[in-house]
């Protein structure tokens, strides 16, 4: 095998890794998307303690996360409070929510992103975001 007839291998193997890796990725999101919107439009509320911490949340229906999430001007913002303190909360595309405290995870309700936060905070007092 000469080097050229090994740089097409190695090209047609990348090619078929990332269509590959693009179908499964399509097929993760599509099949998420049932369980995210059937959380979401119940316009989720609650309000416990968890790792002795009060956590409080209140969701918005469906409709409104997708428009707020494509930017949409007067959709409500989840709200999401630790102690007190108000935890920023952004709605991605797909209706999953993620935090200033978990930037690079995505959660199906906002209970999970409360008590993610919790977790992260590991007893640290929450801080609020002030945006300039």
């Amino acid at each position: 095998m000469n080097r050229r007839e090994l740089l097409k291998l190695t090209a047609a193997g990348a090619v078929a890794v990332g269509t590959g890796a693009l179908g499964v990725q399509v097929l993760t999101v599509s099949g998420s998307q049932a369980a995210v919107d059937t959380s979401v439009t119940t316009g989720e509320r609650f309000d416990e303690t968890y790792r002795g911490r009060r956590i409080q949340g209140a969701g918005v229906p469906a409709g409104r996360a997708r428009a707020l999430a494509e930017g949409g001007a007067g959709a409500a913002m989840p709200d999401v409070v630790i102690d007190g303190t108000a935890l920023h909360v952004m709605v991605n595309a797909d209706g999953t929510y993620t935090s200033v405290a978990n930037h690079y995870q995505t959660f199906r309700t906002l209970r999970e992103v409360a008590r993610a936060a919790v977790d992260e905070l590991d007893g640290a007092r929450l801080v609020p975001v002030r945006h300039h």
